[in-house]
């Protein structure tokens, strides 16, 4: 009788064998759906071109209206003037705000919002009847508004006591213009 030896089979036998062939096969589709999967789910959460068309959003910030708005359009995007808010810094009709905030990378014809500058807000002419004189000039003066002429009339109120501004107390001025003041001479004397 024969022996026959028995030998474990190499490493491209049992690559070739039914049940490998059908691991590989089942792995290979568990990958393929894997992908497919992957693919859908990013396209679903973020539409848009996959080689990326997007573009960065231009800062616009301190520039004028016209040059915002043509940067922006060069650019590909859609502009569009919200509204106005006073600004210190700012001169009026530059942009003081924008959105979406510069360098943001979005698809092309996005809208981006601007905001104008309306100049420096009004200062309110603070109420100073009744304090003396030199009091009311640096309360004024604290405001960010200039202490214009001071004219003296003689009435019923105590010598240097303001009883009136020019304009009165409230009004908005624009900073550093000028607030007249009437000050009080004292009683009116008569001979």
């Amino acid at each position: 009788m024969r022996t026959r030896r028995h030998v474990a089979p190499s490493g491209l036998d049992g690559l070739r064998s039914v049940a490998w062939r059908r691991f590989l096969i089942d792995l290979g589709l568990i990958a393929a759906v894997a992908l497919v999967g992957f693919g859908i789910t990013s396209t679903w959460i973020n539409p848009g071109p996959i080689l990326g068309a997007d573009k960065s959003i231009p800062r616009v910030v301190e520039l004028p209206e016209a040059e915002a708005k043509q940067a922006l359009t060069d650019a590909g995007f859609r502009p569009r003037v919200a509204s106005e808010w006073p600004n210190q810094q700012i001169p009026r009709g530059s942009v003081a705000w924008q959105d979406p905030a510069p360098e943001m990378v979005l698809p092309p014809n996005t809208t981006v919002e601007l905001v104008l500058s309306s100049g420096p807000a009004p200062v309110s002419v603070p109420d100073v009847v009744g304090l003396a004189e030199p009091f009311a000039e640096k309360i004024i003066e604290a405001a960010g508004i200039a202490v214009g002429t001071v004219d003296t009339v003689h009435g019923g109120a105590e010598a240097g006591v303001v009883i009136a501004t020019r304009p009165p107390s409230g009004h908005g001025r624009p900073r550093g213009s000028r607030v007249d003041l009437v000050v009080s001479g004292g009683p009116l004397v008569t001979p």
